[in-house]
């Protein structure tokens, strides 16, 4: 029987796909866990580089990336090659490698369970690629009040 908070949100299954930099990740993780909880949707969320699991895994703990019924982690690859546990990413690199993983968006929706409802990201490519599917996407922007304020301000 359905709750309150999860009624009309059977079969809603959201694909969160965040830029893969700590701070992008853990906003989408954040908002993941809320809709899961909160509203009964179905998530997958998408890794993108396995430097940003290690990494979240030291600093919210071995539960942070524990499977719970209707919510699962999938990775893809990006094609950057493995980093140092505490190296600093290279953005640039990072983004020359978001157009790549399209195909792997592509093939990662069309194997899930139930179907996708929608996309969530703020992967320009990500965005494109899944509307090319005819899947509805979000844009989720994350970003410090600091930079809002300069950036409003410009």
């Amino acid at each position: 029987m359905a709750t309150a908070a999860t009624a009309g949100a059977e079969g809603r299954h959201a694909v969160f796909f965040p830029f893969p930099a700590q701070g992008h990740v853990k906003a989408a993780l954040g908002l993941a866990q809320l809709l899961h909880r909160c509203h009964g949707f179905q998530v997958t969320f998408v890794h993108t580089a396995e430097h940003n699991r290690r990494r979240l895994l030291r600093s919210r703990g071995l539960g942070a990336l524990a499977g719970v019924s209707g919510f699962r982690f999938a990775a893809v690859p990006n094609g950057l090659p493995p980093s140092e546990a505490d190296a600093s990413q290279d953005m640039g690199a990072l983004l020359s490698t978001t157009e790549v993983l399209v195909p792997h968006l592509r093939s990662l929706v069309a194997g899930l369970l139930p179907p996708v409802s929608c996309v969530i990201s703020d992967v320009e490519h990500v965005l494109y690629g899944s509307r090319e599917m005819g899947t509805p996407c979000v844009t989720f922007f994350t970003t410090s009040a600091f930079a809002f304020m300069a950036s409003q301000q410009l």
